[in-house]
């Protein structure tokens, strides 16, 4: 949006804000920009006071700190100067993210994608951090939620859990506080990458068997509820890995089969009516 000039700001007021940043000289024409767009901005409407130029100052002189940061990290001037202005109201992350989006928008995904680079880079020297930060960064997963994902994923390596389960458990800890459905989880979406499943695969499986266990959690005497739940998720994994239409419909009569066949003697036994996959369900039952 253009802005009409009518104020300015004394050379030497300018001039005395920006010798206390004490960066380099050839940034005062930037800082002079800031400083005097600011005041024309606020005072739009009336003649500015002195309080007026002194906060837009302070406000430059802060915008100057983070920007010239991003600049001599390596950013260009539009990340650099979308970046400090957000800065400026807004946390690191929602600064990045915002940037992000209006270099995209400008320039193109790859020439974002780029600047990130520099960006992870600029934030932290650690290999580790950037390559994570950088894959989780669609995500929306914070500066904090990076370093606390890689801790959590340390100790699970050191307690001598897989890569697999490690990063899956500690992604999954940011949406599930309860480490018992972390576990269900993590192990399950690991025990399908190692049968070959894709990853899509191998997450909805996951995650149906996490949710199964999370809404009929079986007592510990209910042998029934226990073999029930395994019985539904074998059912709904072999829907999953052979693209059926109805894997929940087809693991109901797989657990139907089961508890028939483990439990003849349960009244009212479940499966009295044929149904969609009966006669491939015991076929099937016990699914090798």
């Amino acid at each position: 949006m253009k802005i009409e000039s009518k104020w300015t700001i004394a050379d030497e007021l300018l001039k005395e804000a920006f010798d206390k940043l004490e960066i380099d000289e050839k940034y005062y024409p930037v800082f002079c920009k800031r400083a005097i767009r600011c005041l024309n901005e606020i005072a739009a409407n009336y003649e500015p006071e002195q309080d007026d130029i002194d906060s837009c100052l302070e406000l430059s002189s802060e915008y100057m700190n983070i920007y010239v940061g991003q600049i001599e990290a390596g950013l260009s001037e539009l990340w650099a100067s979308t970046y400090a202005e957000y800065k400026i109201s807004c946390d690191v992350d929602e600064s990045a993210h915002e940037t992000y989006n209006l270099v995209r928008d400008v320039q193109g995904q790859d020439k974002a994608d780029e600047e990130l680079s520099v960006f992870a880079r600029y934030l932290s020297d650690d290999p580790r951090f950037i390559e994570n930060y950088l894959e989780f960064f669609e995500r929306y997963m914070s500066v904090k939620e990076t370093n606390e994902y890689l801790s959590l994923y340390d100790s699970l390596i050191e307690k001598g859990k897989s890569a697999i389960y490690a990063k899956e458990y500690a992604l999954h800890r940011f949406e599930e506080i309860d480490p018992d459905f972390c576990d269900l989880y993590a192990s399950k979406y690991e025990e399908c990458v190692n049968k070959g499943l894709d990853e899509e695969k191998a997450y909805i499986i996951a995650t149906a068997y996490e949710d199964l266990f999370e809404e009929y959690w079986p007592e510990d005497d209910n042998v029934l509820g226990i073999e029930g739940n395994k019985a539904y998720i074998t059912g709904f994994e072999y829907a999953i890995v052979n693209d059926m239409d109805s894997p929940h419909y087809f693991a109901r009569e797989y657990e139907k089969e089961a508890i028939a066949r483990l439990f003849p003697e349960a009244k009212d036994p479940p499966l009295k009516v044929k149904g969609k996959y009966n006669d491939l369900v015991k076929r099937l039952y016990p699914i090798k």
